[in-house]
């Protein structure tokens, strides 16, 4: 997602096919919030994986096999429940919003870009 601030508003690029224009007389509100992996996620994760783990001791027996998956089952559930993703959310002064994904790896660009619209509208109100 690509961000561009311009003298009279913004334009918003996704995957270099859409195009949103918004004037920074319709913006209300401007943030970025930081979503974490829902908790049903990663319970339907850790079911699955443990009915894995017993069929696989139903199939094969109490070997090594079933110590080795359920330290993958570990790993999973933690990188399950550190995985986030951020969205840019735009609330404009009609009711509407408008929310954008980022990845995690530019988040920071888009807060100093964030920080710059935040002080256009300072000066246009």
């Amino acid at each position: 997602m690509i961000i561009e601030i311009g003298k009279k508003g913004l334009i918003l690029k996704l995957n270099n096919k859409e195009e949103k224009n918004i004037s920074f007389f319709e913006i209300k509100k401007i943030f970025i919030k930081t979503k974490k992996t829902p908790l049903i996620y990663v319970l339907l994760f850790a079911a699955i994986s443990f009915s894995i783990v017993l069929l696989s001791l139903w199939i094969f027996g109490f070997k090594l096999i079933l110590i080795s998956q359920l330290f993958l089952i570990l790993i999973g559930v933690i990188k399950l429940n550190n995985y986030k993703r951020c969205v840019l959310k735009i609330k404009l002064k009609d009711g509407n919003s408008v929310i954008m994904p980022i990845p995690f790896k530019f988040k920071y660009k888009t807060i100093e870009d964030i920080n710059k619209i935040r002080k256009e509208l300072l000066i246009l109100n």
